[in-house]
């Protein structure tokens, strides 16, 4: 793929902003989520918001991926940026939260092309030390998508309405479409694609949607609904081995089972998705509690995740500044202590002032920040370099997961032990009557002890990486899928 001639940076605007877009839609309806639930009901639905999103995405990248080495990088990208779009519009439009959810699956699909043919086409732009820097811009616009999506979100959502949420994809999408269509050359791609694992991807969605389903259904009302749950518990089981069996035979596999015979990779993916679990679940119930449990109104709720992604940011640069002095296993324990103890702060203080929140909201993002980056070196760093792109990808193939299944869960826990409807709460925007603040208080320092544990769970974990660099290893000065892992 090339640009024409006087169009290359058109074609870097473009891929950029969509990427901005895609992470900006990973952030921005965390505190829109309260909003939501009173203005569509199905309370009980609102963990699959984000757990569409991010199943639609972890499953699209390779898809897309593998659709390009087929048949070029233009027409998968114009694709990818359509179905977001369309996504877009299906969400900002929804009467119901079923409606919304499916609004959310197919922008989590476009994301997913989105993000990964933006990496490819930016290895196919530039080379070299370009190379690196440009895949670096990248990094860049996660990091501003994670400090401007949460307050945009309360921003519009207190101004104008939820829907634009949604809404203002549309145009934005349409300019990135533009861009590429005009700007973009490519020649057909010769030869050397890779098979697409449809099988794998197909089994996957039905095991983690199983899985999902069993976790969401409301528990305790009847033994209709315990048949349901376990039936989706034993599909999603079912489903999840006949992934693993592909898996091991598929030429090109979704997920190549033959990393996690290194430990390097193991371990990785166990941190990755405990942490991962604790720290979405944070980023999705935080304005829960900050918006109804304490009276403030979305733009505040936002203001509170921004020092979390802000923390998130530091914490990656300053890992990678002192990871040749301390090796990767200290470094690792120490974040992932810190997330630790900023989760035992919210489970043990639920009632926390505004202001207290965002000191422990700092110090879980600063944890997270430091563990990210130190898995994604150690495991580029020990894998050869023929396996260095599919470690990478494994690690955010799990941390997709445990983000999916750490919402649901805190979700799950939160709807049960409270018996009612969200909805029946709060408007979203005022003080809730003191007895029903405290009581979201209370029942979410419940959620918030599942968090303790996922946290606890990769701190465990972390004791078996392995402790320094390989003497002679230079400093890594842009680590591949870094721009993925902070997101």
């Amino acid at each position: 793929m090339t640009a024409a001639p006087g169009r290359l940076w058109p074609v870097v605007l473009a891929v950029q902003v969509g990427v901005f877009l895609a992470a900006l839609e990973a952030t921005v309806v965390g505190t829109a989520t309260p909003t939501l639930i009173v203005a569509l009901g199905g309370a009980r639905l609102y963990p699959w918001v984000f757990a569409a999103y991010m199943l639609a995405s972890t499953v699209a990248m390779p898809v897309f991926g593998g659709l390009s080495d087929r048949l070029g990088r233009k027409g998968p990208y114009l694709f990818a940026v359509t179905v977001f779009g369309a996504g877009a519009m299906v969400a900002g439009s929804a009467r119901s939260m079923p409606v919304l959810i499916v609004g959310r699956l197919l922008q989590g699909m476009g994301a997913g092309g989105i993000l990964s043919l933006s990496l490819i086409i930016f290895g196919d732009l530039f080379a070299g030390p370009r190379r690196a820097r440009m895949q670096g811009l990248i990094t860049g616009v996660w990091g501003v998508a994670s400090l401007v999506g949460p307050v945009l979100g309360g921003v519009i959502v207190d101004r104008w309405s939820w829907r634009w949420v949604f809404f203002l994809n549309v145009p934005l999408g349409a300019v990135v479409a533009a861009l590429t269509a005009w700007a973009f050359r490519e020649t057909a791609p010769s030869g050397g694609a890779r098979r697409l694992d449809l099988a794998g991807a197909a089994t996957f969605v039905v095991g983690a949607t199983a899985l999902l389903l069993a976790v969401l259904v409301p528990g305790g009302a009847g033994p209709g609904e315990g048949l349901r749950r376990a039936v989706a518990g034993l599909v999603g089981v079912l489903a999840f081995a006949a992934f693993v069996r592909i898996e091991a035979s598929a030429p090109d596999p979704l997920l190549p089972l033959s990393l996690f015979r290194e430990r390097i990779c193991a371990v990785g993916a166990i941190v990755s998705f405990f942490s991962a679990a604790a720290m979405f679940g944070a980023l999705v119930h935080v304005p829960i509690l900050v918006q109804w449990g304490q009276g403030t109104d979305a733009t505040t709720a936002g203001l509170t995740l921004v020092t979390m992604s802000t923390s998130w940011s530091m914490g990656g640069l300053l890992a990678g500044q002192m990871m040749h002095r301390t090796g990767f296993a200290p470094l690792s324990v120490g974040g992932m202590a810190l997330m630790t103890a900023g989760y035992l702060g919210l489970a043990l203080r639920p009632g926390a002032s505004w202001r207290l929140l965002l000191w422990i909201g700092g110090v879980t993002g600063l944890g997270m920040g430091v563990v990210s980056i130190t898995l994604v070196v150690a495991v580029q760093t020990l894998v050869g370099v023929e396996r260095r792109g599919m470690a990478t990808a494994g690690l955010l193939f799990f941390r997709n997961v445990g983000a999916t299944l750490g919402v649901a869960v805190m979700g799950a826990v939160l709807t049960a032990r409270l018996g009612v409807g969200l909805a029946d709460l709060g408007t979203g925007s005022g003080a809730l009557p003191p007895g029903l603040a405290a009581r979201l208080a209370t029942e979410m320092g419940r959620v918030w002890w599942v968090g303790v544990g996922a946290a606890a769970a990769a701190l465990v974990a972390t004791f078996s990486l392995p402790g320094r660099l390989p003497a002679g290893t230079p400093a890594p000065r842009h680590v591949e899928g870094f721009e993925e892992l902070i997101g």
